[in-house]
């Protein structure tokens, strides 16, 4: 009995190391899918009507999608993505009595160049490169006391002429990506991102001087699953 079980256990531990070998070439080949999802916080950096800075606070948003990673040298990848994201932020007017929040949802395409070297039994994640973004809906609330009041979002560059039934953002919005994170070799990976707009989201209404410049600023936390 002793001779067949350590006749077993010399079988799996020659044989694993080349199965589990076998496993990572193909883990670290050809192009593999991911699909992932997150949450984050998101703000608005830049300058108000007169050019002063911002005071915006931070305001919890979400992230979800998919992305695929195309081998292009040794630990190097490219990694093109599409997700659906909600940003925004939240001010205080005048006083604390009265919060201003805006939520903004975007169709986003990031396009990341992904270093992606063995680390222990999965692999190091660091990924750097540019989005473009659609806002596509979103909303600003105002609170003040025990009264909301809610206001579609509609997304126009020039809202010089348009009716006070919405408020308005740019659509377009383009920034850079930068993200840390570790890929197990179960294929879960999960990474820490940030994010930043390159361009103002406000509108234009055609006031004289003003010198509002909005931009997306955000943090967040992702894990997700590669196939």
């Amino acid at each position: 009995m002793k001779t067949k079980l350590f006749s077993f256990l010399l079988i799996v531990l020659l044989f694993f190391p080349q199965v589990n070998a076998q496993k990572r070439r193909k883990a670290d080949a050809g192009v593999h899918i991911g699909i992932l999802g997150g949450c984050n916080l998101q703000t608005f950096i830049g300058k108000d009507y007169w050019g002063e800075k911002l005071d915006n606070k931070f305001v919890p948003g979400f992230n979800g999608g998919g992305n695929v990673i195309l081998h292009i040298g040794p630990d190097l990848y490219l990694q093109p993505g599409l997700l659906f994201t909600v940003k925004g932020a939240k001010q205080n007017i005048i006083t604390d009595n009265i919060v201003k929040t805006v939520s903004l949802s975007y169709l986003e395409l990031p396009l990341n160049v992904l270093f992606r070297p063995q680390l222990g039994e999965g692999h190091l994640l660091l990924g750097l490169g540019p989005y473009a973004a659609y806002g596509i809906k979103g909303n600003e609330r105002t609170r003040s006391g025990t009264i909301t009041i809610e206001i579609p979002v509609k997304y126009l560059s020039d809202a010089a002429e348009e009716p006070t039934t919405y408020v308005y953002y740019r659509g377009s919005d383009t920034g850079a990506n930068i993200f840390f994170g570790y890929e197990f070799y179960n294929q879960i990976f999960c990474q820490l991102n940030a994010q930043m707009g390159f361009l103002k989201i406000n509108s234009d209404y055609g006031l004289p001087n003003d010198n509002t410049s909005w931009k997306n600023l955000g943090f967040g936390l992702s894990a997700g699953y590669r196939f």
